[in-house]
């Protein structure tokens, strides 16, 4: 139920799917007359909106207090057992397609992970996720990951591949019981998590919450230091709007749930045990 209460409300709160819907129910209220007055009001009330957080940028200043949560960290002054890095980064449209992989604009995350599995050959390294989607549609990225590196001679031998997962909490129990299956005295050492900045507070909270001893390496950061006042980037300040509410509702839903450790979970000690 909660996985798709969840998928559910992640529309709801796409801004830019809402803003596209809203003109559109709106300019057809706009062709009947009874109903152009109240079609002019609301036209007036999306521009006015828009404009607003444009001028004033709500959605990078959202990310900003996501992104700048974690620092990243210093490795070489930290033990750790292996690092899991989070799907998100495939774009499953081209794939179910054209069976191409195209990479989205998460790309760093893949980037990390290859650099990981390199600099430490004798760590594990695992990639989590299978597909998001509410429906089931044949498609699980990190199978497509696994069959592409292993394709393009990428693939590493410390490279490992959870399948199943939809989302963050059960990226972070099945990778879990992977780990205890696999490597049972490595559980309840520290293990690296790559994520996008954005993204990290939620899944550092999920992941704690489900037992994982974590050390936050956040990459993909949209946000700069400097925010600009009075940009007409429109489109820009509506995707950034829909980011940014998509991690801030999450972060309450999965709170109310159980499903972290804290609202807006924080730095915790490195090493530190849950």
């Amino acid at each position: 139920m909660f996985y798709f209460l969840s998928k559910t409300l992640s529309v709801l709160i796409n801004t830019a799917f809402m803003h596209g819907l809203l003109l559109a129910i709106l300019f057809c209220l706009l062709t009947i007359k009874r109903t152009r007055r109240f079609a002019i009001r609301g036209l007036v009330f999306v521009t006015g909106f828009s404009l607003l957080i444009t001028v004033i940028p709500v959605g990078t200043i959202l990310s900003r207090a996501l992104e700048t949560r974690f620092d990243k960290p210093v490795l070489t002054e930290q033990e750790f057992a292996g690092a899991i890095t989070l799907a998100g980064s495939l774009d499953p449209s081209s794939y179910l397609k054209r069976g191409e992989v195209h990479v989205g604009a998460s790309a760093d995350r893949l980037f990390t992970m290859l650099r990981f599995a390199s600099l430490y050959p004798d760590k594990p390294v695992l990639f989590t996720g299978g597909d998001g989607n509410l429906t089931e549609r044949g498609f699980s990225e990190a199978v497509v990951l696994e069959n592409w590196l292993d394709e393009s001679g990428l693939k590493t031998s410390n490279m490992y591949f959870e399948e199943k997962s939809r989302n963050t909490h059960e990226n972070a129990t099945k990778s879990l019981e992977m780990v205890y299956r696999d490597w049972p005295e490595l559980a309840k050492k520290p293990w690296v998590l790559i994520t996008s900045a954005q993204h990290m507070p939620r899944a550092v909270g999920v992941f704690r919450q489900a037992g994982w001893n974590v050390i936050p390496y956040p990459v993909d950061r949209f946000t700069s230091d400097d925010i600009h006042l009075a940009s007409l980037n429109v489109s820009d300040g509506i995707k950034s709007l829909g980011r940014a509410l998509r991690e801030w509702v999450g972060l309450t839903a999965y709170y109310w749930t159980g499903r972290t450790d804290a609202w807006f979970p924080g730095p915790q000690n490195p090493g530190a045990e849950n």
